[in-house]
């Protein structure tokens, strides 16, 4: 218990820290005293980290001093997205920093990782696999890009998230040997951590008007998976497939809109839509009610309630001028799929899942209006907040992985869905649409 109020006492002290130096950074004497101190630029402060990260090692694995090396590590992981704030706010963004911000993050977070490998807390093929990885994509893959093509090298979504993952897991892995047992499923971060890994590269090297489609394609696989799953009764797994195909559907249309797409966009991503929030729990309906009338029933009014949202959307809605920029008319069908897994999860196949699934299906053939949560509420999150709140999450997946509990991961979908209801209000969408903030 001693070593968790340690990390929360770091987490507690390095976000202070974070928010300090972003209101700080709102007023104009301080950005100039910034400008004029090169002990502040943000090149800088990459150095810094990673003293301040390899110091806090020392501290830890060395000398014994848990607290001190918890401290400065955290610490070390909150000035990762100090360099960039500061970056933008002065007007400081320059190419070396480019190169040296993704090369500070692989020297802070790999060293450490290497001690708790060779400590067997996690698996050493994979340390080094992700290792192999990283400097193949620091040092190889940045420079054929940057020598032969006109592709950018700047850090990706998928890199950001690997590095923040990576930073996050160093620390859980300190609670590991805490008195008070915490699950152990490190080695599912690791994993996915050397999907993201993966991920960052290929980003780098494809035309940046393909992104919104890939994203697209990624969530019709993670849709398709989720049937595989429901049909072999991997009912938490199909799940937590959806749930991913939700995150790749967030950013679709943001990278169509910031680098473009291709004249099939749209259509890919209504059908990916149509599988992974539509098909997918339409089917966990009709298999958790062993396809009986009913079950098949409800599943059919559902299917049916997305498709005609989805054909609703495409033919009217979006040409629609009295629907204002940031609203959905009627219920988005990924916000309608997890009340359905969520409920279907954690009530199984009883009469209050068949109320809220009528619910459901009637609030997305509606015409109640509907925050959009990619580009109304997510912008009024700090940043910070964003991180911690993404690291919660994939925290909670990994131990659902590993545990497999239905009930638990339908609580937290519904709890991300009353989460979406209460920000979403109509407060928040007629002050975007009063000032566009």
């Amino acid at each position: 218990m001693v070593r968790i109020i340690t990390i929360l006492t770091a987490v507690g002290i390095s976000s202070l820290m974070y928010w300090g130096i972003s209101a700080a950074l709102s007023r104009e004497k301080a950005r100039r005293y910034v400008i004029g101190h090169p002990a502040l630029h943000p090149n800088a402060i990459c150095i810094w980290r990673v003293l301040i990260g390899l110091l806090g090692m020392l501290l830890y694995f060395v000398l014994g001093h848990q607290f001190w090396g918890i401290l400065f590590f955290t610490i070390s992981a909150f000035l990762d997205g100090v360099d960039g704030l500061v970056a933008r706010r002065c007007d400081l963004v320059t190419e070396f920093g480019e190169e040296i911000d993704p090369l500070c993050d692989k020297l802070t977070y790999l060293p450490p990782m290497g001690f708790f490998a060779y400590q067997g807390l996690l698996p050493i093929p994979a340390f080094w696999t992700l290792t192999a990885i990283e400097f193949l994509g620091q040092f190889v893959v940045r420079y054929l890009l940057k020598r032969f093509t006109s592709f950018s090298v700047q850090a990706n979504n998928f890199g950001k998230i690997k590095a923040v993952l990576l930073f996050a897991l160093i620390i859980y892995l300190a609670v590991l040997d805490d008195s008070l047992k915490v699950p152990d499923f490190t080695t599912q971060l690791l994993y996915l951590s050397i999907i993201m890994s993966l991920a960052s590269i290929a980003f780098k090297a494809i035309p940046n008007r393909l992104y919104a489609d890939i994203l697209s394609i990624l969530n019709l696989l993670c849709g398709t998976l989720g049937i595989t799953l429901v049909l072999r009764s991997h009912y938490v797994l199909a799940a937590l497939a959806i749930l991913a195909g939700q995150v790749f559907d967030l950013f679709d249309g943001r990278m169509a809109e910031k680098h473009g797409g291709t004249r099939f966009g749209p259509w890919l991503d209504d059908i990916a839509d149509l599988v992974s929030f539509g098909l997918c729990p339409a089917l966990l309906m009709a298999k958790l009610g062993r396809f009986s009338p009913h079950a098949v029933v409800l599943g059919a009014l559902y299917f049916l309630a997305v498709s005609f949202r989805l054909w609703r959307f495409v033919v009217r809605d979006k040409r629609d001028q009295d629907i204002p920029r940031g609203a959905f008319n009627g219920l988005p069908s990924p916000a309608g799929a997890l009340v359905a897994l969520g409920t279907l999860l954690f009530w199984q196949d009883t009469w209050i899942s068949w109320v809220m699934i009528c619910a459901t299906s009637f609030l997305l053939v509606s015409h109640i209006r509907f925050v959009h949560f990619g580009r109304v509420i997510l912008p009024l999150i700090p940043r910070s907040l964003v991180i911690l709140l993404g690291f919660l999450v994939l925290l909670i997946a990994a131990y659902l992985i590993k545990s497999r509990n239905p009930q638990m991961l339908g609580g937290v979908l519904l709890g991300l869905f009353a989460v979406y209801g209460l920000a979403g209000n109509y407060r928040v969408l007629s002050r975007f649409i009063r000032t566009g903030e």
